[in-house]
């Protein structure tokens, strides 16, 4: 294996697991901040970037491997659809809840926005964003296999 697919390895893997980290922390702590709406704003605007940047992270791990030099798209995409859903539908309702929750902050800040509908959100969106830790991480360990990038043959025969 070339010493640059090792290092492309490397970057993909260590670029993700960060952007996982970041978003898991903001997940965590943007609570904490609840009652400064701008730290709020704040913590949301780097999160959805976090989660824009993996998605940019996945498809290029994607576009890189020898199957989609080969034409063989279609096959990535099936292998790997139930990634790019879940990341796709967990980008959706993370800018749903923060844009929401931002709205009931800034329109009526003395008041508990927590209600039984931004309840059953917040906890969907949870649930499938614990999903998405599980499928974008084990989504770029088998990426980062080897086989992916095997070489092309060039069509000389002898």
């Amino acid at each position: 294996m070339a010493r640059n697919q090792v290092d492309w390895y490397r970057w993909l893997s260590g670029a993700s697991l960060v952007l996982l980290v970041a978003d898991l922390a903001l997940n965590s702590i943007f609570q904490v901040f609840s009652h400064n709406t701008l730290l709020t704003l704040l913590i949301y605007i780097i999160q959805d970037v976090c989660l824009v940047f993996s998605l940019i992270i996945l498809f290029l791990a994607l576009f890189s491997t020898t199957l989609s030099q080969a034409g063989l798209i279609g096959e990535l995409l099936q292998k790997f659809q139930w990634c790019i859903l879940v990341a796709i539908t967990y980008l959706g309702l993370s800018i749903g809840l923060h844009s929401w929750s931002l709205e009931q902050q800034w329109q009526k800040p003395e008041l508990y926005i927590w209600t039984h509908g931004m309840v059953s959100f917040f906890i969907i969106q949870r649930v499938v964003g614990g999903l998405h830790y599980y499928l974008y991480k084990r989504t770029i360990l088998q990426l980062s296999d080897k086989r992916f990038y095997s070489q092309l043959p060039d069509g000389s025969y002898k």
